[in-house]
């Protein structure tokens, strides 16, 4: 074999290891984000416990709620609202409807259409039962979110 044809079938066989590395890691999420609307495992069993500032999270401040490890929580005047955040008919997202202070599902064909009041009762729709109530407590701009 001659040196140009050694370095032409080196450079091919890096090229393609390469190439396979990148694609390879592609189809694979790396980041360790959960899915918002899915709520996040607690591990050991233990409840459901966590903080945000509700001064400096952008979906509060535009849109009166947010989703945050399951939970939707919405700003209701002073109050804050904490409830699962999948509807219980068909697991898809919940939304908050401030006019109506109601938890309407995402999916609002004919087949969904569910809405939960501020408690997670359900008032209409396919689905058979309530959302999970959080307890919330404010201090200052921290806002907890927790299994009582």
């Amino acid at each position: 074999m001659e040196r140009k044809d050694f370095l032409a079938a080196l450079g091919l066989s890096a090229g393609s290891i390469v190439i396979s590395s990148c694609l390879g890691a592609c189809g694979k999420s790396d980041t360790g984000t959960p899915d918002p609307v899915t709520p996040t495992p607690n591990p050991g069993g233990s409840k459901l416990d966590f903080t945000l500032n509700v001064s400096s999270n952008s979906d509060i401040s535009s849109k009166g709620w947010t989703i945050m490890n399951g939970v939707i929580i919405a700003k209701n005047g002073s109050n804050y609202i904490a409830l699962s955040s999948s509807c219980t008919h068909q697991g898809n997202p919940v939304t908050y409807n401030s006019g109506n202070n109601n938890f309407p599902c995402s999916l609002t064909d004919a087949a969904h259409g569910s809405v939960f009041d501020s408690n997670g009762a359900r008032v209409q729709g396919p689905a058979t039962s309530a959302l999970k109530k959080y307890s919330t407590t404010l201090t200052g701009s921290s806002l907890r979110v927790f299994e009582a």
